[in-house]
């Protein structure tokens, strides 16, 4: 029998005598039948009621007829799929999207099973205000530490939901969801959240409901939330309780306007997560509502192993990135933040980058490096800055600020500091234009670098002055605008002038630091290519004249590694198509080797006559685009 609940969470239950059939394909079609077989395009079956009378088999499909609209939402339970390796689909056929109108109801709702594929779906409700549902609801209260495996969702639509659009729910200890990909997915106009991923937690709790979560090329908006005193409401992706979890390309934004309640809500965030990245992705114009925050991403309370990188936040009324320890979480440690940009956000609270921590819990090890941070003034937020603590709680331990641009417009704060709280500083570029340069650090006010360098030995390596304090020469600062539905690498604003100061000013995090950077930077240029590394998100690579045409910088993005490199050692390249010719160029601008119609994604570094030192290793692709990088050849 199944059992399905017309609320969030199973107390109400309806039974219904069902059928187990075949595992074959079974379709549904708005001229269907429900007496016929289902298993032709002719005699097809007419309701989603009718599937809901079926056990469907390991292998199962269900396949419903594109450009059709059906009602009711889609029931699986525990007599349905079960079988991870050998998964139920549930897709469309001919032209379309089929669209399922479930009203009141779910759309899906999936109890306590595994192992199924949804595809190529619109779920639409009844409306906010008219439905109390999620619109995708998995739900698990198994027992035992029961992972349950292979749920994909792809290229659906929801919306029109009273509650949250996507929510993967456990409630039992660490039992949950394995292996859940959602990919192509557009949530917008539903009342609470956007997409959710929770279970059961506790301060002492040990372990995770959820492991190897993806949600990628995905888009949260107009989720309003409303007013609720206990909590916030009006985010965009949320993944909490996940071990392994990976956000990418995804865009969120208009969000969170109705909500009342402060400490959320926000764009794209993770809490009580272990090992999660964020990247790729554009957070913007997220909302607090009248509460204090509407974040663009972050990483909050109980959050350890974590990464947010190459990602885009703007305009948010709260932090563009967040690293906060809600009270009497569980620790929160070791998480990095690097080769992001954020622009004007903290319209309303907070600012670029921005650290909290609450009472009765631990916060250690914030490494944030090489990104861009532009703030300007805002009539609803006197204390914007492009770095802050929130004050609330002493105790943030761990704080490495390293190779950031920091750059202020019309008095906005720099570096916000308050008393009892402290960060290590190094190689980080500050500028502010139409105002004082202001800094504040333990309730005193600095006007220069120089002086907060004195004061504080901040910006100090051994006898040595770091950091810069200088106009960084970005191509377009304060204009990055939208870039979704395009990927965020494809925004220049942020990119460096040919005579920034930024250009081989920065630390080297692996040698001094012991920091391994990654492999690019926030454009995709390939950091194994510097010599000498640059201060903020952008790695530049110098345009050369060759005799040849000159080549912009949009032209010349490859990745050759290893660099340096010994003569006569292979060298790989990414970033061209096949075939490809090289040119490897000398600092003199003499052609010291050329080789065309190369197959291969390798080559080897000619020995003969090659002296040590760099190189320009220039590639025609078989596009026809000429690209250029540096190496180093030892």
């Amino acid at each position: 029998m199944k059992k399905f609940s017309r609320n969030a969470l199973p107390a109400l239950c309806f039974i219904v005598l069902a059928k187990t059939i075949s595992a074959q394909t079974y379709y549904i079609s708005a001229a269907g039948n429900d007496n016929a077989t289902g298993t032709t395009v002719s005699a097809a079956w007419r309701t989603i009621s009718k599937l809901n009378t079926m056990n469907l088999l390991p292998g199962t499909k269900i396949l419903l007829e594109g450009g059709s609209t059906f009602s009711d939402g889609i029931i699986l339970d525990q007599n349905d799929a079960n079988e991870p390796l050998n998964p139920v689909t549930i897709s469309t056929f001919g032209v379309g999207r089929a669209t399922i109108e479930s009203g009141t109801n779910a759309g899906l709702y999936a109890y306590n099973t595994e192992g199924f594929k949804i595809s190529n779906i619109e779920f639409k409700g009844a409306g906010m205000s008219l439905n109390s549902t999620d619109g995708v609801f998995i739900y698990s209260d198994l027992t035992g530490n029961v992972k349950l495996k292979k749920i994909e969702l792809k290229n659906l639509e929801i919306h029109n939901y009273g509650r949250t659009g996507l929510s993967i729910l456990s409630t039992k200890g660490n039992s949950g969801f394995n292996d859940v990909m959602i990919d192509g997915v557009h949530v917008h106009d539903v009342k609470e959240n956007g997409i959710v991923t929770r279970g059961f937690t506790m301060q002492s709790h040990v372990g995770f409901a959820h492991q190897n979560i993806t949600i990628k090329n995905t888009e949260v908006n107009n989720v309003p939330g409303y007013s609720d005193a206990s909590t916030h409401r009006g985010s965009g992706i949320i993944m909490g309780q996940v071990n392994n979890g990976l956000i990418e390309y995804c865009a969120v934004h208009d969000n969170g306007s109705a909500n009342t309640h402060c400490g959320g809500p926000g764009g794209i965030w993770t809490w009580d997560s272990n090992n999660i990245t964020i990247q790729y992705s554009e957070s913007y114009r997220n909302s607090g509502g009248t509460g204090c925050d509407g974040l663009g991403f972050d990483l909050d309370g109980g959050v350890t192993n974590s990464l947010m990188q190459y990602n885009y936040s703007h305009d948010n009324d709260g932090a563009g990135y967040l690293l906060g320890q809600y009270d009497y979480a569980r620790p929160w440690a070791n998480n990095v933040v690097r080769y992001n940009i954020s622009e004007n956000d903290g319209r309303t609270n907070g600012g670029g980058i921005v650290l909290f921590k609450g009472p009765g819990t631990t916060m250690t090890g914030a490494k944030i490096y090489n990104n861009t941070i532009f703030t300007s003034p805002s009539p609803s937020n006197s204390g914007v800055g492009a770095f802050k603590f929130t004050e609330w709680n002493t105790g943030i331990t761990g704080v490495e600020v390293y190779n950031n641009i920091f750059q202020s417009t019309g008095g906005a704060y720099l570096v916000y500091v308050p008393t009892g709280y402290n960060a290590v500083f190094s190689g980080n570029l500050y500028w502010s234009s139409g105002a004082q340069f202001k800094i504040y650090d333990q309730s005193v006010f600095y006007n220069s670098l120089a002086s907060w360098r004195t004061a504080t030995s901040h910006e100090v390596s051994g006898t040595a002055s770091t950091g810069l304090s200088s106009n960084p020469n970005l191509l377009n600062a304060g204009n990055g605008g939208t870039v979704f539905p395009g990927r965020v690498s494809q925004m220049n604003a942020y990119m460096l002038n040919t005579a920034s100061p930024a250009i081989d000013a920065g630390l080297s995090l692996a040698n001094q630091f012991n920091i391994n950077p990654g492999a690019f930077d926030f454009f995709n240029n390939a950091l194994s290519s510097a010599v000498s590394f640059d201060i903020g998100a952008h790695e530049f690579t110098q345009t050369i004249t060759t005799g040849v045409e000159n080549v912009s910088a949009s032209e010349k993005v490859i990745s050759i590694y290893p660099n340096p490199v010994q003569s006569g050692s292979p060298i790989f390249i990414k970033g061209v198509e096949l075939p490809y010719s090289v040119e490897l160029v000398s600092i003199t601008g003499a052609t010291v080797w050329k080789e065309s119609g190369i197959e291969d994604i390798e080559f080897t570094v000619p020995t003969t006559g090659l002296a040590a030192g760099p190189y320009f290793l220039m590639v025609l692709d078989g596009a026809g685009k000429k690209k250029i990088n540096k190496m180093i050849v030892q």
